[in-house]
């Protein structure tokens, strides 16, 4: 379930959001009879606007599986860095080179949104791994910054919180970037 106040998820058994103390909203009453299935979910898909990404992101086994390359890169260019071949040593200085290359290349693209979902109160940015809701409401307003890289604006929101970032980038996303622009107030420097 997701607290309305603050936008975080908590167990639906909880009585009250363990993050902000709002209490759990009470749930509607269905009308008995002729509603259909079809119905509930149009109504719950009026909700919010979705906006999936423009291009093919890593998904969650490809950067589970750059992470396990990075440390197998690693771990034989140690090894191969004992030996006294001549060769052997140049090439294991490309294993320990390029494994932070790998590396952090995973990691950026675990924070890369693929999804974004706009609600009349708030952006919920979608990872591979994770989502969070980011309000409008001034008083809670995320960490940001908007850089410009290849000609495309950049906003990353940080969350100082729960360590999380979320990288939405005007390329795949471009009216949504200019949206966020607008809500946010927040312009290239």
């Amino acid at each position: 379930m997701v607290c309305s106040k603050c936008g975080e998820k908590f167990d639906y058994y909880e009585p009250c959001c363990p993050w902000c103390g709002a209490p759990k909203p009470a749930e509607e009453q269905k009308p008995a009879g002729n509603v259909s299935p079809m119905e509930e979910s149009s109504e719950k898909e009026d909700e919010c606007v979705t906006f999936e990404s423009k291009r093919d992101h890593d998904g969650a086994f490809e950067i589970a599986r750059q992470h396990v390359c990075s440390i197998l890169s690693l771990c034989l260019g140690l090894f191969l860095f004992r030996t006294d071949d001549l060769f052997c040593l140049v090439f294991s200085l490309f294993f320990v080179i390029g494994a932070p290359f790998i590396f952090l290349n995973a990691r950026f693209s675990a924070k890369v949104v693929h999804k974004v979902k706009c609600y009349k109160d708030r952006f919920v940015l979608c990872t591979c791994y994770d989502e969070m809701a980011f309000s409008f409401d001034k008083a809670n307003r995320p960490e940001m910054k908007i850089s410009v890289f290849d000609g495309y604006n950049t906003i990353v929101f940080q969350n100082s919180q729960y360590r999380k970032t979320f990288i939405v980038c005007e390329r795949d996303f471009p009216e949504v970037v200019v949206a966020m622009k607008r809500v946010y107030g927040i312009s290239a420097e």
